[in-house]
């Protein structure tokens, strides 16, 4: 939610391609640069007491942000400031936030467990850009008030749990350096694991000009307002939850490589579409489709990181992959954004899909497994 109303209220205070896709930028930047050291420290300390630091600090951003945007004091720089804030505070909660599944359930249950869990984390990036969509429409600059009262809930639902006394963190001061060390090398001696942040940091470079220039779409392609870019956003929410049903089934009949192939090949189709001068009644549609693609490459590589990574190293390892999909949508988002405004959306559009579509085969004989591991 934060995401898109930031992005929003870009287009309004400075319209250009390249200050649209930098709000993105601005969330990922510190992502990349924090993500394995958040991964070191959430290894090492009380995960409950992290967590609730970290959700507590983006209380706070996320507060400082509404009221600024209520009085009507923000700037262009100023909102990629508070942007880049957030995504500090992001970073230090989600190495610690997606490791913490397998620590709530049985061992036999584990893959079944962060299946679920990767499905909860992909439905709310999915839907959370439809809800401050129409939130946008309705109430202006108030999703930011609504996204700083979420995090009470997150922090009431910590305060309410309580780990058991062998699931809390060493007190001590790790050794920085070696235990990074250590997490680096975890991640690059296990092939599943590489494999899937290699795809994941691939996919994130093309995948993120939906994220990134959509507002701009909705407003120069498809003669949107708020209501418009909401539907569009609903569209996409809407395709993500159809797929978190049917995922199940796919990964029963077909290998977890033919189902990424596949929808990385569908979601460059779509790409091709919204980048088109096709009439939105043809690329509305087509949005559901992007919407359940997105749901089933994300769910999949990310559910497979978790899956691989031993208990004692998951934070560190789920902080390459954050770090990995942060470089790959940063990135991705600072080309998209230069080549729409130095040549147009079309161009834009046209180069990611095909980038996407090469890269899917470049990786496919790379195998990430199966999620069913012992």
């Amino acid at each position: 939610m934060h995401e898109t109303g930031a992005q929003w209220l870009m287009t309004s205070l400075e319209p250009s391609p390249e200050m649209v896709s930098a709000v993105r930028t601005a969330m990922t930047i510190p992502v990349f640069c924090l993500a394995l050291p958040a991964g070191v420290w959430a290894d090492h300390f009380n995960r409950r007491t992290w967590l609730l630091s970290s959700q507590v600090l983006l209380l706070v951003i996320a507060a400082v942000m509404a009221g600024l945007a209520a009085l009507g004091w923000i700037t262009p720089s100023l909102l990629l400031i508070l942007t880049a804030a957030m995504g500090v505070g992001m970073v230090l909660n989600q190495p610690a936030w997606q490791a913490l599944t397998p620590d709530l359930v049985p061992p036999a249950m584990v893959p079944a467990a962060v299946a679920i869990g990767s499905v909860s984390f992909n439905l709310a990036r999915s839907l959370g850009p439809m809800l401050a969509g129409l939130i946008i429409a309705q109430f202006g600059v108030w999703t930011f008030s609504l996204n700083a009262l979420s995090f009470l809930a997150v922090v009431a639902a910590l305060l309410a749990w309580s780990p058991e006394l062998e699931e809390t963190r060493p007190r001590s001061k790790p050794e920085f350096m070696s235990e990074l060390k250590k997490g680096v090398f975890v991640i690059n001696n296990s092939a599943p694991l590489r494999n899937a942040l290699l795809r994941v940091f691939l996919f994130a470079v093309s995948a993120s000009i939906l994220w990134s220039l959509l507002p701009l779409v909705a407003t120069d392609r498809l003669g949107f307002q708020e209501r418009g870019f909401g539907v569009c956003l609903g569209l996409i929410g809407l395709g993500a939850v159809l797929a978190a049903w049917f995922l199940p089934g796919l990964r029963a009949r077909y290998s977890n490589e033919t189902v990424l192939l596949v929808a990385q090949w569908l979601y460059a189709g779509v790409l091709l579409l919204i980048g088109s001068s096709l009439p939105a009644w043809l690329i509305l549609p087509a949005l559901l489709l992007i919407g359940a693609c997105w749901m089933t490459i994300m769910t999949t590589l990310n559910a497979t990181a978790q899956v691989y990574l031993p208990r004692k190293f998951r934070a560190r390892g789920m902080a390459g992959y954050l770090m990995a999909f942060a470089l790959g949508m940063g990135l991705g988002s600072l080309i998209w954004g230069w080549l729409a405004w130095g040549q147009s959306l079309s161009v834009a559009f046209a180069m990611a899909a095909s980038l996407l579509a090469l890269s899917a085969v470049a990786v496919h004989r790379l195998k990430i497994g199966t999620l069913h591991v012992e």
